[in-house]
């Protein structure tokens, strides 16, 4: 989801604010913003470039969410050796309600 289509949509009805969740990646230094559309999570990409958004820190994140007028989301911690576990669940769970 470009940055621009979440603008419209918190525009055309601020009350339906779509689940954000800023993704932390285990030993990563830089986060990036998921979006909740129909069940499925789509990266926030800049209109400029079209490249997922990538931030330094969470209050940069809050920064760009809070101007949209989205003030709370989840922080989620990936690990990327998740996709090695057994049985198809992941090791590492880790959400995290987080207001801006």
């Amino acid at each position: 989801m470009n940055y621009s289509q979440l603008k419209a949509w918190m525009r055309a009805d601020p009350r339906s604010c779509p689940p954000c969740y800023v993704m932390a990646h285990a030993g990563g230094a830089k986060y990036s913003v998921e979006v909740e559309v129909k069940h499925e999570l789509e990266p926030l990409r800049s209109d400029q470039t079209g490249e997922v958004m990538q931030f330094d820190h969470v209050g940069q994140v809050g920064e760009k969410l809070k101007a949209l007028g989205i003030e709370k989301g989840v922080l989620r911690l990936m690990d990327p050796y998740d996709e090695f576990a057994t049985g198809g669940e992941p090791s590492c769970r880790e959400d995290m309600p987080i207001r801006f």
